[in-house]
């Protein structure tokens, strides 16, 4: 699974620089708040011209300013050799942190990932495990899990020296990836019980 590149906005440094907080952009500009601040933590999937135009008058910057193309590509890939699934039904866990849970089975296993990652030309390449417990209801709809990753992700992912939103990019993308993972391997097990 491969994602390539984003566009961060970068409205948080140039208020911040300006000395404005999303009130004052509010009431100086004809914007929702809800606007503002969505742009200011970088959610939304589309901006109207519009809006373009008040935030690069008020800030006197250019769109160029406001937003930033982040070419970076990370793609994980599950090289379990062994995808062994440790199932248990309700009856069968002694885990008092799991008592009285709505559940009908509890599913374990492990993931081993590898992750390549291609961040301003450089490259990153390496391998984590990860644990997984998994809890299903008697539709066998996941209605929670556990999620154990083992050190080297978040010490590899410090070493290259990214930004945060590139980070927080990266670990997006990996529950994203991950979820895929999981759903694919217990809903495989599933099929076949009962």
């Amino acid at each position: 699974m491969e994602m390539t590149g984003f566009i961060h906005c970068n409205l948080r440094v140039l208020m911040a620089e300006r000395g404005l907080n999303i009130q004052k952009v509010k009431d100086q500009t004809t914007l929702s708040r809800t606007t503002i601040s969505n742009l200011y933590n970088n959610y939304g999937s589309g901006i109207q011209f519009d809006t373009l135009t008040q935030l690069c008058t008020l800030l006197k910057c250019t769109t160029g300013d406001l937003f930033t193309f982040v070419n970076v590509s990370v793609s994980f890939n599950d090289i379990s050799i062994d995808c062994k699934v440790d199932m248990m039904s309700k009856n069968q866990i002694k885990d008092p942190k799991w008592e009285g849970a709505n559940y009908a089975y509890m599913a374990k296993s492990k993931f081993l990932i590898n992750l390549m990652l291609k961040n301003e030309g450089e490259l990153l390449v390496f391998d984590f495990e990860v644990d997984t417990s998994v809890l299903f209801n008697k539709l066998k709809q996941i209605i929670f899990k556990e999620i154990l990753i083992s050190d080297e992700f978040h010490l590899n992912l410090d070493n290259a020296k990214a930004p945060v939103y590139v980070i927080d990019y990266i670990e997006e993308q990996f529950d994203k990836f991950l979820s895929e993972c999981i759903h694919d391997r217990f809903m495989t097990i599933f099929d076949n019980l009962d």
